[in-house]
């Protein structure tokens, strides 16, 4: 399996100079295993994604949310291979926001006056799977997925990939609970854990954060959702830190790509 990050921060999109070497696209990762794509959250890097699918279309794939923040939706409405009537996707929301299901809530997104193109404008054939967090089920190519829900502030899901005798834990914008054991044994011992913490709500969320890979047993730490005021060289130093508690940990990086 393979992860390219198209979207790295938190909070909200932050271009400029000083976000260049880590990125400023909001959240959104491409897994590929096999053939088949998998897709964690519709940030604004969803965008970027899109246009590198339409070169190869056709391409069917599965969009797994994490939870339905607008950071995480925003990218929808731009995802050009979601244009593409040979192309098919399937949605994926381990919760059921108050107000509704994940194809409501996508619709609403792409609704006047908040977006002038409806979702019906999509060609590419799209199935929508609400289910509640903590189901086991399968994605295409043999993909088995663990879910657990999971609180980011609101309702969210965590999740767990195994394919080909490999696995990926999924884990962001988690509100670390009293009683994390629940959450350490679906990611315990994956190849690749992805992570964020709501580091205003963790003291020493760092130090938190790499103490729970290192005890969950991961191969490699990979943190994403970087805060939107945190510059290049604060990052660096972070990612310095806390390779100083695990070493097997890296700060992801938009347009990077990292075997699992």
């Amino acid at each position: 399996m393979e992860l390219t990050f198209w979207g790295v921060r938190g909070g909200m999109p932050a271009p400029g100079a000083a976000t260049q070497r880590f990125g400023g696209n909001s959240p959104c990762i491409e897994l590929r295993a096999a053939s088949h794509l998998v897709i964690f959250d519709a940030g604004t890097g969803l965008r970027d994604l899109g246009r590198d699918l339409m070169a190869r279309s056709p391409v069917s794939g599965d969009l797994l949310f994490s939870h339905t923040n607008f950071n995480r939706i925003c990218g929808l409405p731009f995802f050009a291979a979601a244009f593409h009537p040979g192309n098919a996707f399937g949605f994926w929301c381990g919760h059921r926001p108050e107000e509704g299901s994940i194809k409501e809530v996508l619709t609403r997104l792409m609704t006047d006056p908040v977006f002038p193109v409806p979702i019906d404008i999509f060609n590419a054939s799209l199935a929508f799977h609400d289910y509640p967090a903590g189901e086991a089920f399968t994605l295409g190519e043999g993909i088995a997925v663990s879910s657990l829900p999971i609180s980011c502030g609101l309702s969210g899901t965590a999740y767990r990939l195994e394919h080909a005798g490999r696995s990926l834990g999924h884990a962001c914008a988690v509100q670390m609970p009293a009683d994390p054991s629940a959450l350490k044994a679906l990611v315990a011992g994956c190849d690749t854990l992805i992570m964020s913490l709501i580091e205003d709500e963790v003291p020493d969320a760092d130090r938190v954060l790499a103490e729970f890979a290192r005890d969950a047993g991961v191969g490699r730490l990979i943190v994403t959702d970087h805060a939107p005021g945190a510059d290049d060289d604060s990052l660096e130093r972070r990612e310095a830190a806390m390779m100083a508690i695990f070493a097997p940990t890296v700060l992801a990086r938009e347009g990077h790509s990292y075997a699992v």
